[in-house]
Formats: structure tokens, sequence, C-alpha cells
């Protein structure tokens, strides 16, 4: 049987031995302690699954896991720490988690929180989810018009749109599409002017809208 790798980023000692002691043999562990770390390895080796203490998300969840899912796009990413606030958990799968594992559940859980979202599922406490659906039922529509806008764009700049509306920046979208910086800037000026649209964010916007 083919084991499962995952790479986990935990700054935290004794969490770090819990999932060691717990996480089943059907995994191949490896661990880093910085997200920078964990990003360089990941040009080298894709694994199915990350884990990411919310440490490392704290300060601005959006453009951690953009990095990361940009570094590894076939990943599962699952966040895992202390309790968190509903619109926290919400936040985190709109930017690409696949679920929030809380550290106050019995860590053997853990296997299957991992098992879940290896099936495609998300591992996060049945409010979220809710929270999440009325959310989703309220996401503004996008017009015809604004759709027919998009036919304008080149593939790059569909491209380079895409991964600004999952927060990705300049430097981070130039290594996932092998461009330079600059390229993608003219990407964006060039899409910005076709599309009428006046900077970055509301750009984001736009595609956030449309997904």
């Amino acid at each position: 049987m083919t084991k499962i790798l995952l790479f986990a980023v935990i700054a935290d000692d004794d969490l770090r031995e819990s999932i060691k002691e717990n996480v089943s043999s059907d995994y191949v562990v490896s661990f880093d302690e910085t997200l920078e770390a964990l990003v360089g390895r990941l040009t080298k080796s894709q694994p199915s699954i990350i884990l990411c203490q919310q440490s490392f998300l704290d300060k601005n969840q959006a453009v951690a896991l953009a990095m990361l899912k940009t570094a590894s796009p076939g990943s599962h990413i699952l966040t895992i720490g202390p309790s968190r606030p509903i619109e926290k958990q919400v936040a985190a799968l709109k930017h690409g988690a696949r679920g929030y594992f809380n550290v106050a559940l019995p860590m053997s859980t853990l296997n299957a929180a991992l098992a879940g979202i290896m099936r495609g599922e998300v591992w996060v406490e049945r409010h979220v989810i809710s929270e999440l659906i009325d959310e989703l039922v309220f996401v503004p529509e996008v017009t015809q018009q604004q759709r027919k806008t998009l036919e304008s764009l080149s593939p790059k700049e569909l491209e380079v749109a895409k991964l600004v509306s999952h927060g990705a920046t300049n430097k981070m979208i130039a290594h996932q599409m092998a461009i330079t910086e600059r390229t993608v800037k003219a990407h964006l000026t060039a899409t910005f002017q076709k599309m009428n649209i006046p900077d970055r964010l509301s750009l984001a916007i736009f595609f956030r809208d449309l997904r």
C-alpha cells in the first residue's frame, strides 16, 4: 500500500509530538517550523496533505493560504489549532483550506479529519457549514455584461486575475506562472483597462463573486 505524503508546519513542540504519536502509519509525515521552509520544500515535492498550525495564518490568512496553494496546487490543506470564531473558519475555507481541526478534540480524531479531506470532504464543525451556506446564498450575482468582459482577456491575463482573487502577490504569481514580476504587472494593467476595474482589490472581488 502506497503511503500518503503529509507535510506539517508546526511551531509548537508539544503539538508536533502529539501529531507524531497519533497520526496513522498510512502517512509519511515530515515537519517544518516556518512557512518559508515549507514553501521551499514544496518546490521539490508535492504532498497530498499540508497540515498548518493556525498561528502561522493569524497575521494574514488569505495570503498565507494562497502562498501554499500556489506552491502546491494539488495539496489538501488542513489547519490546526485552538477553537476559532466561525467567521475565521469560514474565511479559511473560502481561501482554500479544506478544514479546521480543533486541538481540544482527542488527537486520535485527527486521522478521521485527514481521511475526510483526502476524500474531498471538509472538516469543520456543523454550525460552521451552516454559516458558510447562509453566506453563499447571499453572494451578489455577476451580470451577463460583467461576464462578457472576460472574453476580452487573454489566457495569461485571466490566470493572473484568478490568482489575484485568491490573494496571491505579484511575486507568488510570477513564481507560479514562471514569468517575471514585471510581466505580471503588465498583465494586471491590461486587465484593469479592458475590464474598467480601478484596482487590485476590485479585481479580486469581481473574480471572487464568479466563484
